[in-house]
C-alpha cells in the first residue's frame, strides 16, 4: 500500500498537489491553517468589487470570491460599545427621573444604535468609492458655523479657538478630522435631501385633502351573545397552539463572590510628616490660584517677513506701548483703532482670563511678568507679529493653612490606600480565576471571599446583583451559560466587582395548562368573542353592500343609526377608526348608493360606516406667509423621506451581517 501511495505522489501528481497547496495559501495565508480567528464584530459589511458587481455569491465559486475579491468592513464590539455608552449617557441626561433602563438596554434599542452606525459606514464607503472628497475649505467653513467659534460673525481668534478646543478635550487636528468625516458621510444624502421640493399645484392639492371634511352615518354593531364555554379538548388545543403566551423566559441560577472596596478595613493613619509632605507638594489645591486677565494690541507681521518689515512693526508697537502707558490713556480705544487681531479688536483687545500653556511662550511670559493691573509690556514677538500687552486684572492667589485641610488630606490618603488595597485584591481575584477557571469554590478559597446565592433571573430583569445589565449580559453569554466557567470580574459600582458562575440553566418553557388554566380560558373566550364580532360585522357589511339600508339593519339589531357632520381626517370622536374608514371611501356619486365600509374600533367593536357628503376645504384664510411655511414643512418631510430611501438603497449594495449576541 505504501509503495502504491509513493508511486502516485511523485511526478506530475505531486507537482499538482503542491501547486494547489501554494494556490490556497497565497489566497488565505498560511496562518489560517494554524490560527482560529474568533469574530469580534457587531456588524460586518461585505460587497463585491466595483468592477464586478454581479460576482457569484453562492456555491463554491461564491465562497472563494468572497474570501479573495470581496471587500469586508467591520464595526467591532468596542466601537459599538463606545457609541452605545454615549447614547445611554445622553438618554439618561435628557430623561432624568423618567429614565427607563430596561427600554434603553433592550435589543431593539441596541439595534437602532447599530443601524445608525451601519448607515454611517455605508455612506462613508460609498462616498470614498465614488471619489467624493472633502476640501480643507469646506472643513473651514463648517467649523466657522459651529456655535462658539464665531462671535458676531467673526472668528474668535486662534488663542480663543485653542481654549474652546481644550475645554472639550479636543485638538485642532482631531476636531478637523471629526468635521471632515461628518461632511463626507453627509455629502450624498444632503444632496438628495436638497432636492425635496413641493410645487404650487401639489401644495394646493395637499391642502385641499387635509382640510376636507365629511358627513358620516354609522351603525355600531352590538357584540354577539357569548359563545358556549369551550370544551376541555378545545382549551388544550388553544394552549398548545399559543404556547408562547404562557412561556417562562429562559433563566439562569448563579453563585457569585463579591469584592467591595467599601468593606476593606480602613488603613492605619499615616505619620504626620507624610501628611505635611503631601500638603507641601500639593499646596496649590488648597487655595485659589492667581488670576490674570489681559488685553493686547497686535501689530501683524508675517513670521517669514524680512528684517526691515519686522523692525517697522516693532517700532509701531513700541509707539503704541508708549501711548498706552501715558496718563489717562484708553487702551481699549487704541486696540479698536490699531489692533490687527479681528477676534479681540472689537472687544478693546480683551482676551479674558489667561492660563498657562495656552498662549505662545513669549506672550505668556510677558503676561506673567507684569506685576500690577494696568501695567503695559514692551512689544513681544510671536509668529503673528508684535503684541503690546496690558494686564487688565490681577487677583493674587491664596493658600489655606495645613491645619484647615488636615482632615481632607487624611481622608484622601485613606481613600487612596483603600483603592490600592482593592486593586491588589482584584489582582489576586483574577489570578485565582486563571488558576482554576472552572471552580468558583476554588476562587473563593484562594481569596478568602464568601460564595453567595445570586438567585434565578432572566436576561431582561433580575434582583440583587442581577439588577445590573452587565451582570445579566455575562450570565447569559455562551461561556457562562453553557460551559459554566467562572466569569471575569464584572464592575457593578465604584470599587465593587462580582465574579459569577452559572449553576443552573433553565431553557424557555411553556407553563402547563394546569398552572395557567384561568388565563388560557380568558384568552380563548376573548379570541372567540373578537372573531364572532368580526364575523358579525362582515356579515352585516355584506348585506349592506347587497342593498339593505342601515336603518333596517339597525332595527333588526335594536340600535339606531348615528350621524357625525363635518368629520375631519384626524377626528378622535366618535372614533378614529370611523374617521379613517370615512376618508378611505370614495365620495358619493349622484344617483348612486353611498359606499359602506367596516371600521374596527377599540375594544374589539365594529361599526358600519357610510360617507353621505364631502365638504371641500376652505383655503381663503391661508395667507401667502402661511402657504410658504406649509410648503417648507412639506418639502422638509419629503426631503427626509427621500434621504431615508436613498440610504436604504445604498445599504442594498452590501450584504450586512449583524451579530446580535455581541451587542
Amino acid at each position: 500500500m505504501l509503495q502504491t501511495f509513493r508511486k502516485f505522489t511523485t511526478g506530475w501528481v505531486a507537482w499538482a498537489i503542491i501547486i494547489l497547496i501554494v494556490f490556497a495559501m497565497s489566497f488565505f495565508g498560511i496562518e489560517h491553517y494554524f490560527q482560529t480567528r474568533v469574530p469580534t464584530y457587531s456588524a460586518k459589511l461585505e460587497s463585491p468589487p466595483a468592477w464586478w458587481p454581479d460576482a457569484p455569491r453562492e456555491g463554491a465559486a461564491g465562497r472563494l470570491l468572497r474570501s479573495t475579491l470581496w471587500e469586508a468592513h467591520e464595526i467591532d464590539q468596542r466601537e459599538f460599545r463606545q457609541r452605545f455608552d454615549r447614547f445611554r449617557q445622553q438618554v439618561r441626561a435628557s430623561a432624568g427621573e423618567a429614565y427607563d433602563a430596561e427600554q434603553v438596554e433592550s435589543i431593539e434599542t441596541r439595534r437602532q444604535v447599530l443601524d445608525a452606525m451601519i448607515d454611517e459606514r455605508v455612506l462613508e464607503l460609498v462616498a470614498r468609492r465614488e471619489g467624493i472628497a472633502v476640501t480643507p475649505e469646506q472643513v473651514r467653513r463648517a467649523i466657522l458655523e459651529v456655535e462658539g467659534i464665531t462671535r458676531d460673525g467673526q472668528f474668535i481668534g486662534d488663542e480663543a479657538y485653542l481654549i474652546w478646543l481644550q475645554s472639550r478635550g479636543l485638538t485642532a487636528s482631531s476636531f478637523e478630522s471629526l468635521v471632515a468625516g461628518s461632511l463626507l458621510i453627509g455629502a450624498m444624502p444632503d444632496t438628495v435631501q436638497a432636492s425635496g421640493l413641493v410645487g404650487d399645484a401639489e401644495l394646493e392639492r395637499l391642502l385641499m385633502l387635509q382640510g376636507e371634511t365629511r358627513d358620516v352615518r354609522f351603525l355600531e354593531v352590538p357584540a354577539p351573545a357569548p359563545a358556549a364555554p369551550p370544551t376541555e379538548d378545545e382549551l388544550v388545543a388553544w394552549h398548545a397552539a399559543n404556547g408562547s403566551r404562557y412561556a417562562v423566559p429562559e433563566q439562569v441560577v448563579v453563585s457569585y463572590i463579591e469584592l467591595d472596596g467599601a468593606a476593606i478595613a480602613t488603613p492605619e493613619p499615616p505619620a504626620e510628616e507624610l501628611l505635611r509632605a503631601r500638603y507641601e507638594a500639593e499646596q496649590v489645591r488648597f487655595g485659589t490660584a492667581e488670576e490674570r486677565s489681559a488685553a493686547h494690541i497686535l501689530v501683524a507681521v508675517p513670521a517669514d517677513a524680512d528684517a526691515a518689515a519686522v523692525e517697522a512693526a516693532r517700532v509701531e508697537a513700541a509707539a503704541l506701548a508708549e501711548q498706552a502707558r501715558a496718563e489717562g490713556a484708553d487702551f481699549a480705544a487704541l486696540a479698536a483703532a490699531h489692533s490687527d487681531d479681528p477676534g479681540s479688536q472689537a472687544l478693546g483687545g480683551e482676551l479674558g482670563p489667561i492660563t498657562r500653556g495656552v498662549f505662545p511662550p513669549a506672550f505668556e511670559a510677558a503676561v506673567f511678568a507684569l506685576d500690577r493691573a494696568g501695567a503695559v509690556s514692551d512689544p513681544v514677538r510671536t509668529d503673528e507679529g508684535w503684541h503690546v500687552i496690558r494686564l487688565s486684572a490681577l487677583t493674587p492667589g491664596t493658600v489655606q493653612p495645613f491645619e484647615a485641610v488636615r482632615e481632607q488630606l487624611l481622608a484622601e490618603f485613606q481613600a487612596a490606600e483603600r483603592e490600592r488595597l482593592f486593586s491588589e485584591r482584584e489582582g489576586q481575584l483574577v489570578d485565582a480565576i486563571l488558576r482554576d477557571p472552572n471552580s468558583l469554590q476554588a476562587v473563593a478559597t484562594a481569596t478568602g471571599l464568601e460564595i453567595r446565592d445570586g438567585g434565578r433571573f432572566t436576561a431582561a430583569a433580575g434582583e440583587g446583583i442581577a439588577a445590573s445589565p452587565e451582570v445579566r449580559e455575562v450570565a447569559f453569554s455562551r461561556p457562562q451559560r453553557e460551559d459554566r466557567v467562572v466569569s471575569d470580574p464584572i464592575e457593578i459600582g465604584p470599587n465593587r466587582v462580582v465574579v459569577l458562575q452559572v449553576t443552573e440553566h433553565i431553557p424557555e418553557t411553556v407553563r402547563p395548562l394546569a398552572e395557567v388554566r384561568e388565563q388560557a380560558l380568558a384568552d380563548l373566550l376573548a379570541d372567540r368573542a373578537a372573531r364572532a364580532a368580526r364575523e358579525r360585522g362582515e356579515a352585516l357589511l355584506a348585506r349592506a353592500r347587497a342593498g339593505e339600508d342601515l336603518e333596517s339593519l339597525a332595527a333588526e339589531l335594536g340600535v339606531v343609526v348615528q350621524e357625525s357632520r363635518g368629520l375631519s381626517r384626524m377626528a378622535g370622536f366618535p372614533d378614529p377608526a370611523i374617521a379613517a374608514e370615512a376618508f378611505r371611501q370614495q365620495p358619493p356619486a349622484e344617483g348612486q348608493p353611498a359606499e359602506v365600509g367596516l371600521a374596527a374600533m377599540a375594544g374589539g367593536r365594529y361599526a358600519l360606516v357610510s360617507t353621505t357628503a364631502v365638504e371641500p376645504a376652505d383655503l381663503g384664510d391661508l395667507t401667502p406667509a402661511i402657504r410658504s411655511q406649509l410648503r417648507d414643512q412639506l418639502a422638509q418631510l419629503r426631503a427626509e423621506a427621500e434621504r431615508e430611501a436613498f440610504v436604504r438603497a445604498l445599504r442594498g449594495q452590501f450584504e450586512i451581517t449583524v451579530a446580535e449576541d455581541r451587542l
